[in-house]
């Protein structure tokens, strides 16, 4: 039903509390910072969060960074938890 003027679907939503809503989202990330099994993700969002900022010709070598430092066996903040299709390069690049 309604409630607030939204959806309570949408209320209780990750997307909306954590993404959407600027606080849930600071609160979210300040929690992910305090867990060390859980500090690579909140780094990884701040960079992606960077990295769609960034200039156009910057991308690539960006790019390069987040999946040396991110998706690498090895690398500094390595995000086991991912999938292999998440950590794939884009259809038609080379991995690293």
């Amino acid at each position: 039903g309604e409630h607030g003027g939204g959806h309570l679907g949408e209320e209780t939503s990750f997307r909306w509390q954590c993404v959407e809503q600027p606080i849930g989202k600071l609160l979210f990330r300040r929690f992910l910072e305090g867990e060390p099994g859980l500090a690579a993700a909140g780094a990884l969002w701040a960079e992606l969060e960077a990295y769609e900022r960034c200039e156009e010709a910057e991308r690539g070598a960006v790019a390069a960074a987040l999946r040396s430092r991110f998706f690498t066996v090895g690398g500094a903040q390595h995000c086991g938890f991912l999938s292999a299709a998440a950590t794939a390069p884009p259809t038609g690049e080379a991995p690293p």
